[in-house]
């Protein structure tokens, strides 16, 4: 792997994940590989392969699982990859790490609390969802477990929920700031841009990678109002399943009371014909 984004969720990863294939670097590992493998490659097994990394406590162990996940793959960006940088480091130690930063930790903090914590909130439609037996659907459950084991161990055993809860809302933007010193501190200076999103461009990005600056707009790609509208769409989906499972219901009971009424004249027309 020759580049690797660390920065956390909601802070630009997805625009520094198109970036880097229009820069020549894909395939790019990003959690929406795991979920729709959008670049045709197989990823199967990698939930399970994270969360036992997640779980994991032996360091050769983690380092190995590392290896083999990313073993097809020329860079990665966003979490569940980038939540173990160390790992990393020892694994890739000639690759260039890249740390996306929003202006502050307020602006990171609104837009997790406009995406991410949004489909946390709608768990009725999302657990229906989750439950449909055909892909993708059906990676959604154990990405979510995944996730879940992920987020505790940089969290100190907490969760999303613990991250979306507004009473929580310093802890977590603090979190936010000790995880960007943390990556600072421990990746050498040499080997890390510090990217600025809504800030900066191909210019810097591309200078820092050494390749040309590509005659086109710096993207912009899984903004808040698109994580919003694929909400709507998951909110959609379930409303259909639920429609469809009240309609072979309401058939079934239909079909069930049919049969009992054909069952209970049988025996009358018998015995007036006796």
């Amino acid at each position: 792997m020759k580049v690797i984004g660390l920065g956390p969720a909601r802070s630009g990863t997805d625009s520094l994940r198109s970036a880097l294939k229009t820069l020549g670097f894909g395939p790019t590992y990003h959690m929406k590989e795991i979920l729709f493998e959008e670049s045709g490659l197989s990823t199967y097994n990698d939930a399970d392969l994270w969360l036992k990394l997640a779980l994991a406590e032996d360091e050769t162990e983690k380092n190995k699982l590392i290896a083999t996940i990313l073993e097809p793959w020329n860079s990665g960006v966003d979490w569940p990859m980038s939540a173990f940088p160390e790992q990393l480091l020892k694994v890739y130690p000639d690759a260039k790490f890249i740390l996306t930063m929003r202006s502050s930790a307020e602006a990171w903090y609104n837009s997790l609390t406009g995406s991410i914590c949004k489909i946390e909130a709608n768990n009725w439609s999302v657990s229906i969802v989750r439950k449909i037996p055909l892909f993708p659907f059906t990676r959604m459950k154990r990405v979510n477990i995944m996730m879940g084991a992920v987020v505790r161990s940089q969290l100190e055993g907490d969760n999303f929920v613990h991250m979306c809860d507004p009473a929580k809302m310093e802890a977590t933007m603090k979190w936010y700031d000790d995880w960007n010193a943390r990556i600072q501190r421990i990746v050498p200076k040499d080997q890390l841009l510090v990217f600025k999103t809504g800030e900066d461009g191909y210019e810097q990005l591309a200078s820092y990678l050494g390749v040309a600056v590509p005659e086109k707009p710096y993207p912009s790609v899984n903004s808040t109002r698109e994580v919003k509208f694929a909400l709507v769409q998951i909110r959609l989906v379930a409303l259909l399943v639920v429609a469809v499972w009240l309609f072979f219901l309401v058939t079934l009971v239909r079909g069930i009371h049919r049969l009992m009424n054909e069952r209970d004249t049988v025996p009358r027309k018998v015995i007036k014909d006796n």
